[in-house]
């Protein structure tokens, strides 16, 4: 499985040109209109988050509109009432973290002008940083491409006093996972503030659980690999280089050599070696009926259903029809 590494670096190049999608060559009917991320290769959605991480609980949660904005969770300080951190989900797609990097930087850039465009004083600017989280599936298998959790914090004049601000920020399952923390200056150190944003996501990556299904779910057929012809454009992955157990992977095929498809029980090994490859590039998503879960205690699902806008319409985004379960 290590030798797919080589071709993976393919499909980091396809997500820094469209981070919304997935491969121009395995999806895209028309070179210059890929899918759309939401409707298509994403339809349904269920998240379950925890509505307490460490000494923060869940005070309230905002759905936002158009619907590539997601949701919000503010988490308040059980210790400290007077303070809270905004927690953010919304669709990121599929995304490797040189993508991720630029990304996070975009947003920082955007914070950093916002604060010096109000004009009201010196903005004081932090160093970037990479934090520990729970790894998340397949991190391994991508190496240095997994994306990794990042953090960033500022003094920044606002409302007549001076504030201390951080980000940190994340993707798991084709979501981005973004905290946003402030704290009268007098209040707290850079440092202070920073680490509490990045315990917050830390703490909510390790509890969150978020089903996808839609185009994303791909089961991969088997097809011999054909003599004397050359490899998919659309490939994703291959390994096993010129061994009988070679493989090229694209997004809804598996190719193996003839006669270790007459082999029945080696050509099912190596179909679910590919499918696990295949949903680490391009997100592990479920089928329809299996995206139902139980709530337990102390967590709260949120679900989400995009639809494509019909056609002959101006073409702007359908509303949000997720619904909302109680409390667990």
């Amino acid at each position: 499985m290590r030798a797919a590494i080589r071709r993976i670096a393919v499909i980091a190049v396809i997500a820094a040109v469209a981070l919304s999608v997935v491969s121009a060559g395995a999806l895209a009917t028309e070179a210059d209109a890929p899918p759309p991320l939401l409707g298509h290769y994403i339809t349904d959605t269920r998240a379950l988050y925890p509505l307490r991480v460490g000494d923060w609980e869940a005070a309230g949660e905002k759905r936002y509109e158009p619907q590539e904005l997601g949701v919000s969770v503010r988490y308040q300080d059980t210790r400290r009432p007077d303070r809270w951190m905004d927690l953010y989900l919304y669709p990121a797609g599929v995304m490797f973290d040189p993508v991720f990097e630029q990304v996070f930087r975009q947003g920082v850039d955007e914070i950093v002008q916002i604060a010096r465009d109000r004009q009201a004083g010196e903005v004081h600017v932090g160093q970037t940083r990479v934090f520990a989280t729970m790894p998340a599936a397949g991190a391994g298998l991508l190496g240095e491409l997994a994306v990794k959790a990042r953090s960033f914090a500022l003094d920044m004049p606002m409302h007549d006093a001076r504030y201390r601000s951080a980000l940190a920020m994340t993707v798991r399952d084709l979501y981005f996972i973004k905290v946003r923390y402030s704290v009268q200056a007098d209040r707290a150190a850079d440092e202070d503030v920073q680490a509490e944003a990045e315990t917050l996501l830390s703490g909510f990556v390790a509890s969150v659980r978020v089903l996808n299904t839609g185009y994303c779910r791909q089961v991969l057929q088997v097809r011999a690999i054909p003599q004397g012809q050359a490899r998919p454009e659309a490939l994703l992955a291959s390994t096993n280089d010129g061994r009988e157990d070679e493989m090229w992977i694209t997004d809804d095929t598996v190719y193996l050599r003839g006669e270790v498809i007459a082999q029945q029980a080696q050509a099912a090994r190596l179909r679910d070696e590919a499918q696990a490859i295949r949903d680490v590039l391009r997100g592990h998503c479920v089928a329809p009926d299996a995206m139902e879960m139980a709530v337990p205690d102390g967590m709260r699902e949120i679900r989400f259903e995009y639809r494509l806008p019909p056609e002959g319409s101006d073409g702007s985004a359908p509303r949000l029809r997720g619904q909302r379960t109680g409390v667990g």
